[in-house]
């Protein structure tokens, strides 16, 4: 982390999208947060990883919670036509 704060945006973005971001996501459809703190605490997660980054919130990068809802739908889509058991 120390070598990433005299990186420039495009790094600190990149190790983000790569490092960070998956194991936020991994999993989403299954462990979505329902409890408001769990919520909380996900989105200071990516405040600050936003923050770091130097992300601005007009930028294209989706939220958490848009990626969880995207994971939902697409496992409901899989389960009704059959690709997952």
């Amino acid at each position: 982390m120390c070598v990433l704060k005299k990186g420039n945006r495009n790094i600190k973005s990149l190790a983000y999208m790569s490092l960070a971001r998956p194991l936020l996501e991994y999993g989403a459809a299954c462990w979505d947060p329902r409890k408001e703190g769990e919520i909380n605490a996900l989105h200071r997660v990516q405040t600050r990883a936003a923050h770091f980054t130097n992300i601005t919130k007009d930028s294209d990068c989706e939220t958490l919670a848009q990626c969880r809802t995207v994971a939902r739908l697409c496992a409901l889509l899989q389960a009704h036509s059959g690709e997952q058991d």
